[in-house]
């Protein structure tokens, strides 16, 4: 309630008792004084009464409670566990948690376990044959989607299911605080940890690659990169890495000779140390397509200019040129996409008004014989001198 308010009332009850008073001063002396007063009390309470419901004061009433965020714990329920010799590990994680006091009083604890699905559950057999995390982030997104619950992720981390769950867990809005269990010695790895390419390549050309190699070791070891189509061998180079130059990127071109989809296997020799050799290859698909940018040089005349132009442009074989007058192509105006206008003259006139209109591309030339009146008359951003 306002002061304001406060204030409108106590000067209501003020009000009501000079009226009450007022009606009552010239009571005869016989009346008793405390008859009188019953009657003074009841007449304020019924002027304050009226009063109070003009004021219509309004009462706020404001509770405080504490609320506990969640704390999620997910235990990995697969076979693997077991296989790794980690199930009493992990049973003793949890047993340890939930006998945690202060962590019970500050948290309310809820208990997942997970395999090819997410299961509200305490019991943990180690039974399951497949393991989806990508799965147990988006169900859980959906459960906490409106409230802080921060998750503690109990797995060896070997999904046999779902996305990479790297990327689930970039966008999973809560904190993730993962315990792995299993064996934490650092082996010497090689891996290809990206492929960059193009979905599409020219026929009759070369289209690019690139590939990103890292090792995670400490002494200097020796290996090949190589490429398979097949079984062909397309592209090798031998590589070389230490404790200090731990990554390279490797940057190269592949034929591309026929029209298709052909499949590609990019593949790090392991080395003879080298324990996880899943992340040695990737492989990766190019879909070769033939499309030419057809050019047509339009000129009135023959010139052996033309012919230097036509022979220098389809030097690219994915462009193919054609010679012909202004006339003739105005009926052909949708099978190019560049024109180029050798020394225009007053007979390109119907071909310009076309080209703008369809907003083509065009590409001009003037020399000795060009009509530069003609030009300027037909140009709007520039003038010839």
């Amino acid at each position: 309630m306002s002061l304001e308010t406060i204030t409108y009332i106590i000067i209501s009850g003020i009000i009501a008792l000079l009226l009450a008073l007022f009606l009552y001063k010239d009571t005869r002396e016989s009346s008793s004084k405390r008859l009188r007063f019953t009657f003074i009390f009841l007449r304020f309470m019924t002027f304050f009464s009226v009063l109070l419901l003009i004021v219509n004061p309004k009462f706020n009433q404001v509770s405080y409670y504490n609320e506990k965020p969640d704390l999620i714990i997910a235990i990995d329920n697969s076979s693997s566990i077991t296989y790794l010799n980690q199930d009493k590990n992990s049973l003793k994680v949890l047993k340890n948690i939930m006998d945690n006091k202060p962590l019970r009083e500050k948290f309310n604890i809820d208990t997942y376990t997970f395999g090819s699905q997410l299961k509200p559950s305490d019991s943990i057999d180690f039974s399951d044959n497949e393991t989806n995390i990508d799965q147990v982030f988006k169900q859980l997104s959906q459960i906490y989607k409106n409230s802080i619950a921060p998750v503690l992720l109990i797995t060896d981390g070997n999904q046999t299911l779902g996305n990479d769950y790297e990327y689930t867990a970039k966008t999973f809005k809560q904190p993730i605080y993962p315990i792995i269990l299993g064996d934490t010695v650092s082996y010497i790895d090689l891996r290809i940890q990206q492929l960059n390419i193009n979905k599409y390549a020219f026929l009759k050309n070369r289209f690019p690659v690139e590939c990103i190699l890292v090792y995670n070791g400490n002494n200097t070891v020796h290996t090949n990169f190589e490429v398979y189509s097949g079984n062909s061998k397309v592209y090798s180079e031998p590589i070389t890495f230490s404790s200090t130059q731990n990554s390279k990127t490797i940057q190269f071109t592949l034929p591309s000779n026929k029209v298709g989809v052909f499949s590609y296997k990019a593949i790090i020799n392991p080395i003879d140390s080298e324990k996880n050799t899943i992340n040695n290859s990737k492989s990766f698909a190019v879909e070769v397509i033939d499309q030419k940018t057809n050019i047509a040089i339009v000129s009135n005349f023959s010139h052996p200019d033309i012919g230097a132009f036509k022979k220098s442009i389809e030097r690219n074989e994915q462009q193919k040129v054609t010679i012909i007058k202004p006339l003739e192509v105005i009926n052909q105006i949708n099978d190019f996409q560049l024109f180029i206008l050798y020394q225009p003259n007053e007979n390109f006139i119907k071909l310009m008004d076309a080209l703008t209109l369809e907003n083509k591309n065009k590409f001009i030339i003037a020399g000795a014989e060009t009509d530069l009146n003609f030009l300027n008359a037909v140009a709007s951003s520039y003038d010839h001198e």
